[in-house]
This record gives C-alpha cells, structure tokens and sequence, in this order.
C-alpha cells in the first residue's frame, strides 16, 4: 500500500483507444499545467505520456513509482480508456485515490461518481489549487468536504462542494515543467518541429459547438507579453528550441498585447505560429506579426456561409474571412484555414456558400482540417440539443460518442452530401497542401 503521508501522484490524459499506434504524441498542456504547479508545492509528480499507449506500460509506472493517488484528464473521447485504467489502478491497489478531471469530468461529475465506483473524486473546470488541495488531504488522511471546485462520493452519497473561483492572473502559474515528458515523442500536426508556449486560457467569444465555453465560462486570461517572453526564453536556453507557437484559442483577441509580444520576438529572430479568428484580425496587425517572426497562422473560419456563421455564434462573416485570410497569405506567412460542416442546420445551400467561398480564397492559402461536426458536452448546443430531447446525459455512458450525432441529426442522405462536400474541399485545396512546407 502506498504511504498515503507521501504528497505524490502519477498523472496521465489515456488516448481514445490502447495501442494505437500514431505518428506522434500530442502535447498534454492541461497535465503539464497541473504537473508543474504542484511540483512547485513541493509534491512528486510522475506523468505517464507514451506512444504506444498500453495498459501494461501505465500499470508498470503504476507499479515502479507506487502513488497515493493517480489523476485521469478526461475528454468527452478518452472518458471509457479513463474508466478502464480507473479500474486497472483499484484492480492493483483498492487504496489507491483515483481523481478525474477535464472537460467530460466537470460535465457529468454527478454521473461519472454515480456510474464509475473506481473513481472516487472529480476535480471541476481548472484543477491546479483543488488537485493540490486533494494530494494534501490525502497524505493528512482528511475529508475533501471543505476543497472548492470537487465532486466525491461519501457514504454512496455524492456530494458536490461549490465552485472554486478561477485563477485571476495566470502568470502567477509556474514556468511549464517540460522535463515531466519525453518531448522527443512530442510533435505537433498543426506545427510540426516548433515548440508549444502556453500563453494564455479560454476564449471570450460564445462559438455554440465549442467546449471551451462551458470548461472555462467564456472568461479569456492571457499571460502578459513580459510573461510570454520569459518562457520563450526559457524554453531556448534550456531546450534550443527551433521555433515555437503560442498554445491559445484565440492568440490576437488584445491586439496591443499582441503588438508587444511581437516587439519582443522580433529581436529574438526565431519563427512562430498561433491560432486565432478572422474577426479579431486586421491588416497592420498582421503585416506586424510577419515582420516579428510569424511564419503560420491558422484561423477558425468553420463556414463560409453568413447563416451557418450566425447560427454557430462565429463573431466574423464570410467576407471578412475571406479578406483576411487573403491578406495574411499577401503578407507573407503561410496561412491555414479549418472548417466545420454538419452543424445543426446546414443544407445544401450553405454547403455552395461554404464551396463558393472558399474558391475566392488566393492560391496557396492550405486547408488546415475540415471537420464533421461532433457534438461536445459543456458547448452551448449541446445544452440546445439536451433541452429537444436529441441526447441526455445517460447516454455516455452507453457507448455514445460524439462523432454519432450528426447521424442522429440528420437523414442518411444527407449525411453523404455532407462527407461529399468535404472530400470535395479536400481535393480543392490538394495540390497546395501537398506542397513543402518548411518551418
């Protein structure tokens, strides 16, 4: 058993499936988050991040570092890996303290507790000070009643504590501890080679299929650019980074933060990348990125069609899109797009608006990803389709997945003019994103 005095805890984010074998890892930030801020409090942190991801390599970490306690990042994907490695650590060691957080966990906290008997504790929304809070009642061998921001189960009852206010200012969190993984394993698809910045949390915008609304309550908190710049520098002194992009939704939302992290990085001279939308983007803005070092910028466009962008809540319209991504792509920096098809009311119609729009884009603008549009727990249409009787909370734990509902949405049919519609934007956009791509 393990010393439960010991303030320890093996933290892991499962993918959707064991044993699959990808091309790379992706980048864990919300266990890197948490894995770093409770180092800093002084407790042992051991991450479990590897390709192939088995359950006999998680139960030999298990069994070579013996922790008190073991937390799950759980997504509305990965929630059943969650579940059964929940029930492999229990299987190892019954004493065991099994924490789950992320998105699907603050969703169906209440149901996960209910369902799940080999997880003993949700951590809601951000998890830094209520997951640190946790590891110290646990090694003083106290109740977690009084920890903000939980869900646990007592006495087969479960109880929910209130809500734990979200950190004000985010560059009191500690550096990133990078070391807590084999970054060699790491890569990004969307910037391969470069180095992941976390710079800032959430969004202000109210996207109606986005997660991130109901995960951190539309508040938007940037790390300020003397911040930003520290890691940066950071990261080149102790990794020799070739090149970086800033881990964020929505990067140009404070344009005159954006300015001076741009200031910054121009005398750095190493390239960049960031995500963001057309609506908080202008042309000086980007002319001023390119000049500081901004070699790829991928925007959220999702639609082209004015009533589909209206319906997914998007601040920008077709146009604006199009002129700024033109724009971006005039200045210099090689510049991506992704889209959505399949939210709730597309037709044929907003389909060629969508097919329209994007032949007004220049040559050599690259498609990112086009998306099928799946159905995410804490989103604003999620909440719309609970309240139509189109899904409820039960049903994920009955093998739903978020990838079926736009065959419950829509007619067959229509679903294949759909999936054609994307195959037709892919073979649109092949030739350019077949191109070299050097970063």
């Amino acid at each position: 058993m393990p010393n439960a005095m010991t303030k320890k805890i093996l933290l892991t984010c499962p993918p959707v499936s064991f044993g699959a074998e990808k091309k790379a890892l992706r980048f864990p930030l919300g266990i890197l988050c948490l894995g770093s801020y409770l180092k800093q409090k002084g407790i042992q942190v051991k991450v479990y991040h590897d390709q192939p991801y088995t359950q006999k390599g998680f139960l030999k970490a298990l069994r070579d570092y013996r922790p008190p306690a073991v937390g799950f990042s759980c997504d509305s994907a990965n929630f059943q890996t969650c579940a059964a490695l929940s029930r492999l650590v229990k299987k190892f060691d019954k004493d065991i303290f099994v924490i789950a957080g992320g998105i699907h966990a603050s969703c169906f906290d209440r149901l996960i507790l209910e369902k799940t008997p080999t997880i003993d504790i949700v951590v809601r929304h951000e998890g830094e000070e209520s997951l640190a809070e946790i590891l110290e009642s646990i090694a003083a061998r106290k109740s977690p009643e009084k920890i903000e921001g939980t869900s646990w189960r007592a006495d087969n009852r479960v109880i929910i504590n209130k809500d734990r206010p979200f950190i004000k200012n985010i560059d009191t969190l500690p550096h990133l501890s990078y070391e807590l993984i084999d970054m060699d394993k790491v890569e990004s698809y969307n910037f391969p080679g470069w180095w992941p910045i976390h710079s800032g949390r959430g969004c202000c915008f109210n996207c109606k299929f986005c997660a991130s609304v109901g995960q951190w309550k539309r508040a938007h908190r940037a790390m300020g650019p003397q911040r930003v710049i520290e890691e940066v520098d950071r990261c080149r002194e102790r990794h020799h980074i070739r090149g970086c992009y800033f881990y964020e939704l929505t990067f140009t939302i404070d344009k005159d933060r954006v300015r001076r992290i741009c200031h910054a990085m121009k005398r750095r001279n190493i390239p960049w990348g960031c995500y963001t939308n057309p609506s908080c983007s202008e042309p000086a803005l980007l002319r001023d990125m390119q000049r500081a070092g901004c070699r790829r910028v991928i925007f959220g466009v999702e639609s082209l069609s004015d009533r589909m962008l209206k319906l997914m809540g998007k601040p920008h319209r077709s146009q604006q899109a199009v002129d700024i991504l033109n724009e971006a792509h005039a200045v210099g920096m090689e510049t991506r797009f992704e889209i959505m098809l399949g939210f709730p009311g597309e037709t044929e119609k907003t389909l060629q608006e969508t097919l329209k729009g994007l032949r007004r884009l220049d040559k050599g603008i690259m498609q990112n990803n086009i998306y099928l549009y799946q159905l995410h727990p804490g989103s604003p249409m999620y909440a719309a389709m609970k309240r139509l009787g189109m899904i409820d909370d039960e049903a994920w734990f009955k093998g739903f997945k978020m990838e079926d509902f736009i065959h419950l949405y829509y007619p067959r049919s229509f679903v294949g003019k759909i999936c054609r519609a994307k195959q037709e934007i892919e073979a649109m956009f092949k030739d350019v994103y077949e191109l070299p791509r050097p970063l």
